[in-house]
C-alpha cells in the first residue's frame, strides 16, 4: 500500500506529464485552452473563456476570494525537453519538459488544489483558477489584462497567488522595467580622416564606462531587499538595427554619425513608472537623446495586506523579493494584493532540458495547502 506522500507524488507527476504534453508556445495556446475548457466543463465547473485564457469557478459566498493564477504558454521547446519524461539530475528525481519549471508545475499545484472538493469545502477561502495566455511574449499580447477587464469580479479578489517559479520562496512584489533607446549623436566621416567628423560610438564611451562601474543599487521596500539593475542590452550604428544580420560586405570605413544603445532599467517598487523614466533621463543627461520604447510598472510587496500576511505565516517559506517583472504587477494595477509562489526553479526557466524536481512539487503543494486548508 502506498503512503500518502507517494500517492501525492505520483498524482503530481502524472498531472505534470499530461499538462506538459500540450507544448503550446506563445500565440499557439488554443489546444491547451481547449483542453482546460473540456476538463472543467466535464467536472461541472463554471468556465469563462477569454481568447485562449480560462477562468474556472466563481465566488460562492462571503468567504474571501483567492485566485490561483498561472500562464499556459511556454517558450519554444528544444530537442532536450520536447518529450516530457521522468529523469534524474545530480541524483535528484525530476520531470524534464518544456515549461516544467516555468510554469506548468505551478499550474499543476493550482489545479490539484482547485479540484480537491474536500479542501475547497473546508477552506476559509473561495478559490478560483485563472489560467491565461501570452505571458512569455510581448506585453501587448498578454491576455491577463483582458481577462481582468472582461471578468470584472476578479478585481475584487482578496489575494492572487501567481505560481511562477520562485525556488519555493514566497517572493513579494516585483521590479518594474523600462527600455530606452539612447542615441549619441556625432558626425559621419571617412575613417582615414576622422577629424572631419565626430565618432558617435566613442562619444558613448564615458557613459558606458559609468554604467559598467555602477549598474547595481540596493533598495529596501517594506523590509524586502531589491536590486535596481541598469543594463545595456543592444547597440547599433546606422544601417544595422537590432536583430538584423550583418551585411555580407559591411561598411567598415565610416565613422558613425549616430550610435544607439538599448538601456534596460529594472527598478524596485520604491517609485512610479514616471519617476523611473525621470531617473533614466537624469542619468543620461544632455549626452544623448532618450526615447522610452517599453515600460512595465512594478508591484509593491503589500506585506500589510491581511491575506499576504496570512499566506507568508502559513506557508512558512523564506520571504524574498521578486527580482524580475511578473504579472503580480497587473494585479497591483487593479488593487488586488498578489504574491509569487511556485515550485519551479528560476534558473531552469527557458533553459535547454528544462526540469523541475519532483520533491519541490510535493513540498510546494503541501505548503500551499497549509494556507488553503489550515
Amino acid at each position: 500500500m502506498q503512503s500518502s506522500d507517494s500517492t501525492l507524488r505520483d498524482d503530481l507527476v502524472a498531472r505534470l506529464l499530461e499538462h506538459c504534453g500540450y507544448v503550446c508556445t506563445t500565440g499557439d495556446e488554443g489546444p491547451i485552452a481547449d483542453a482546460m475548457v473540456t476538463r472543467y466543463t466535464e467536472l461541472g465547473e463554471p468556465v469563462t473563456r477569454v481568447g485562449h485564457s480560462v477562468v474556472v469557478g466563481r465566488p460562492q459566498g462571503d468567504r474571501p476570494l483567492v485566485l490561483l493564477v498561472g500562464h499556459l504558454d511556454v517558450v519554444p521547446p528544444t530537442d532536450e525537453d520536447l518529450e516530457p519524461r521522468i529523469d534524474t539530475r545530480d541524483g535528484t528525481e525530476v520531470v524534464v519538459a518544456r515549461g516544467a519549471s516555468d510554469m506548468k508545475s505551478g499550474n499543476v499545484l493550482a489545479m490539484r488544489a482547485f479540484e480537491d472538493a474536500t479542501l475547497r469545502a473546508a477552506s476559509p477561502y473561495d478559490l478560483v483558477l485563472v489560467l491565461y495566455s501570452g505571458e512569455e511574449g510581448p506585453a501587448a499580447g498578454n491576455e491577463l489584462g483582458e481577462v481582468l477587464s472582461e471578468v470584472s469580479w476578479l478585481r475584487s479578489a482578496d489575494l492572487a497567488i501567481v505560481l511562477e517559479p520562485t525556488d519555493g520562496q514566497v517572493q513579494l512584489g516585483c521590479l518594474g522595467g523600462l527600455h530606452a533607446e539612447v542615441v549619441f549623436a556625432g558626425k559621419q566621416a571617412h575613417s582615414a580622416r576622422p577629424w572631419h567628423g565626430r565618432n558617435a560610438l566613442t562619444a558613448a564611451g564615458t557613459f558606458l564606462a559609468e554604467l559598467d562601474a555602477d549598474h547595481l543599487r540596493d533598495v529596501e521596500v517594506d523590509g524586502i531587499h531589491y536590486q535596481d539593475v541598469w543594463s545595456a542590452t543592444q547597440a547599433w550604428t546606422p544601417g544595422l538595427s537590432p536583430g538584423e544580420h550583418r551585411r555580407e560586405v559591411p561598411v567598415r570605413n565610416v565613422i558613425p554619425g549616430e550610435f544607439t544603445l538599448n538601456l534596460n532599467f529594472r527598478f524596485s517598487p520604491s517609485r512610479t513608472l514616471q519617476q523611473a523614466e525621470d531617473e533614466v533621463r537624469e542619468r543620461v543627461g544632455d549626452r544623448a537623446a532618450v526615447t522610452i520604447v517599453d515600460r512595465s510598472p512594478p508591484a509593491p510587496p503589500r506585506r500589510d495586506a491581511p491575506l499576504v500576511a496570512a499566506f507568508t505565516e502559513a506557508v512558512g517559506a523564506e520571504v524574498a523579493a521578486k527580482q524580475a517583472w511578473t504579472d503580480v504587477a497587473r494585479f497591483a494595477e487593479v488593487d488586488v494584493p498578489a504574491l509569487n509562489y511556485g515550485p519551479g526553479l528560476t534558473a531552469q526557466a527557458h533553459q535547454r532540458g528544462e526540469y523541475v524536481p519532483i520533491a519541490a512539487m510535493v513540498e510546494g503543494y503541501e505548503r500551499l495547502v497549509r494556507f488553503l486548508h489550515p
